[in-house]
């Protein structure tokens, strides 16, 4: 998945939506974005990032046709599907 799909696929969803990882079965919270010319990380941590301060990060980016990988150690994992969550205001990405 592209950085430009996720922002397509969340457009209409609140500014205060959290971001959540499944990695390994198991979800957590998307904490921080490290953007570079080649591809956009995932890093999970405590507490989730929102809609709002993810375009606040990708607003002034031009090249945002870049693919997002979930960083785990010193691994690095594709992310294929986005799950809304309508009830708990979340987007799971997996």
């Amino acid at each position: 998945m592209r950085l430009t799909d996720l922002l397509q696929l969340t457009n209409d969803l609140n500014e205060q939506t959290k971001f959540y990882l499944t990695i390994n079965g198991a979800m957590q919270p998307l904490a921080r974005l490290k953007i570079s010319s080649s591809c956009c990380l995932l890093y999970p941590g405590k507490k989730p990032i929102t809609k709002a301060k993810i375009i606040s990060l990708v607003s002034h980016l031009h090249g945002r046709s870049i693919p997002l990988r979930i960083k785990l150690d010193d691994t690095q994992l594709a992310i294929y599907g986005v799950q809304i969550l309508p009830a708990s205001n979340a987007v799971r990405l997996t």
